[in-house]
């Protein structure tokens, strides 16, 4: 089992099952103040089963143990905090002893990915020491941070996802109304393993061995000025830098042995040969390859608009550095959103202006771990619904004009009406698409432009019943994304609901279900596909939740039906044990904004919370 340099932290996907908060023990009292631990121990065993139809060797048929040990110290003003992260797998599809009667295009497939797959690591995750007092916070380690709504600045966590992006540095908040100031500046610090397909990015055991992530150095300041006053502003100013993860020699290998280079090996390589060698192994993809991203943003709040509404603007800029020094389209992005209420109607504009604006994505290689590309420091405010994200194709939101409006009436204190709809004009959701700082279309091959018009509308409505314990939530919408030359890009019809009835002595059945229509350029022959979900739960509170599940798809060459169940049952307050057995399709999964493809999976799965 090898053990990760301490540079090279991240943390896996988080636990499936929303707990109580953790309990704090009392370990004894020093300088007058209490000290307290709190520990959480998350472990997970899962076992995949074999293929069906044509699913993947890589998702198919091995097993993983992955445990997170999370403990913070807390004495006073200050908090000191590890996170420690293992993972074991066996059965790989390497070791399987079928693998040798395997085409040998599965062969080659399943050996190139086993390079940053399946691999037994312990590494900490996260470290950190912090202080706190009225007025200030430091801390030295890892640190969350997000600049206004993200256009700058955005390490954060997004569990369903297996995304937990941190600073490692050091990070100071300082206040004093109607003034704050945050400065942080370290290193990306990504989560490293990806429980829902084995992928790492620890250096792969090719020969040469290769690096999967980079060594991403981040350099941020954000001043507000009227916090408390009618008026708020912010201003963002962001440096992110790449350099390579470790030092070539010169037979181009990495040195990966932290006493034969210590320094590379725990900081990174900036040596310009070193850097070079690592960028141009990097997809070209935007914001990748450039040595360096200078973002600068300014935002204004107006918490009330007499006590009916408040507003948010903020606007940013983007330089991009290519590795040769030479600069790059510069870009610019718009994000506003508005919201009135008045009596029983409050309305909601979201609207967006990007001009070949893109996200910084870390410093990963996309192609070797595609699993990770939705990894990104900064974040571009979508003003989309989650549940039609997944539809965005290509840099869709990196040149575009649009908005979101939405309305919502509220009849009773029992029911609530809404009503949306959205307007899209992109020169980029074609990957070869794009404009510059000003809006105009750019393109090495100006016949490859294409531009679309995205319109989505969305009814529903929310009925809770008058002792709250049940409930009704619904919607369903459309969607269209057409060219300019008429044909279709993607379109949808898609049905979403939530049923809460409460049967009495603290039992009440849930079923909560995902239905929809697709029809996408280039996919499934271009005809129609049907695609959704409904899962069944009845529970008993507070201890038991026992879930039956059903997921199909027509989209040919998958199977066509996946059940499921899964039985949860909380031993106390705040630790509970879930087991799980049985399919679910491969699809995408939105949270905050963001989304990524998870694959099949068919198998058993446990997963124990201890707090305690």
């Amino acid at each position: 089992m090898r053990l990760v340099r301490w540079a090279g932290v991240g943390v896996g996907v988080a636990t499936s099952v929303v707990a109580a908060p953790a309990l704090a023990v009392d370990v004894g009292v020093a300088g007058g103040n209490q000290a307290q631990l709190d520990v959480t121990e998350t472990t997970i065993v899962a076992q995949h089963f074999d293929a069906r139809d044509n699913e993947a060797p890589s998702d198919s048929g091995w097993g993983t143990w992955i445990n997170r040990l999370d403990a913070a110290l807390r004495w006073g003003s200050w908090t000191a905090g590890l996170r420690l992260d293992s993972a074991v797998y066996w059965r790989r599809p390497v070791d399987n002893p079928d693998f040798l009667h395997l085409p040998v295009s599965l062969q080659n497939q399943a050996e190139i990915e086993g390079q940053s797959q399946f691999q037994n690591s312990i590494y900490p995750a996260k470290l950190w020491l912090s202080y706190s007092a009225p007025g200030l916070e430091v801390t030295v380690g890892d640190a969350y941070a997000q600049f206004g709504r993200g256009l700058t600045l955005s390490m954060r966590k997004i569990d369903e996802l297996g995304i937990d992006t941190t600073v490692r540095g050091i990070k100071v908040q300082a206040q004093q109304d109607p003034f704050a100031v945050t400065a942080i500046a370290g290193f990306g610090n990504p989560s490293r393993v990806d429980e829902a397909t084995g992928r790492d990015l620890f250096p792969t055991t090719a020969i040469p061995s290769a690096p999967m992530f980079g060594s991403d150095r981040i350099l941020g300041l954000e001043v507000q000025a009227g916090r408390g006053l009618p008026v708020t502003l912010a201003t963002h100013v962001v440096r992110y830098s790449r350099c390579a993860p470790y030092h070539y020699d010169s037979d181009g290998r990495i040195v990966t042995n932290f006493f034969d280079d210590p320094s590379n090996v725990t900081f990174g390589s900036c040596n310009a040969s070193d850097t070079a060698i690592w960028l141009a192994s990097l997809p070209n993809a935007p914001t990748l390859r450039d040595s360096a991203i200078t973002l600068v943003g300014q935002s204004l709040e107006v918490p009330t608009l007499a006590g009916h509404g408040k507003l948010y603007v903020e606007v940013a800029g983007q330089q991009r550095q290519g590795s040769a020094g030479q600069t790059n389209e510069n870009g610019n992005a718009l994000y506003a959103a508005i919201s009135t209420n008045a009596g029983p109607l409050t309305n909601t504009l979201e609207i967006k202006s990007n001009r070949n604006f893109y996200p910084v994505f870390a410093g990963i290689n996309q192609s070797a771990a595609p699993e990770f590309n939705v990894v990104a420091y900064s974040f571009v405010p979508p003003a989309e619904t989650p549940t039609i994200l997944d539809s965005e194709l290509g840099y869709f939101n990196a040149c575009v004009n649009g908005g979101r409006l939405r309305s919502d009436l509220r009849v009773s204190d029992r029911l609530l009406v809404y009503g949306q709809g959205i307007l899209d004009r992109t020169q980029s959701e074609d990957t070869d698409g794009g404009c510059d700082a000003q809006g105009r279309t750019v393109s090495v091959l100006p016949a490859a432009q294409v531009q679309d018009t995205v319109w989505d509308g969305l009814a529903g409505f929310e009925w809770v019943s008058p002792d709250t314990l049940s409930h009704a939530f619904v919607s369903a919408g459309v969607r269209d994304d057409t060219k300019d030359s008429g044909d279709f890009t993607y379109r949808e019809r898609h049905l979403e609901y939530s049923l809460v009835e409460y049967l009495g002595r603290a039992v009440a059945l849930e079923a909560q279900g995902f239905h929809r229509m697709r029809k996408e350029e280039d996919q499934n022959s271009d005809r129609w596909w049907n695609e959704g979900e409904n899962y069944i739960a009845l529970k008993v509170a507070p201890s038991w939740v026992l879930t039956q599940g059903f997921e199909y798809t027509t989209l040919t060459g998958q199977p066509t039906t996946y059940f499921n169940g899964a039985l949860l049952y909380k031993f106390t307050s705040s630790s509970n044990v879930r087991l799980f057995v049985g399919q679910q399709r491969g699809a995408y999964r939105c949270a905050s904004g963001v989304c990524r493809y998870f694959p099949p999976f068919e198998g058993a799965r446990a997963e124990i919370t201890w707090r305690f």
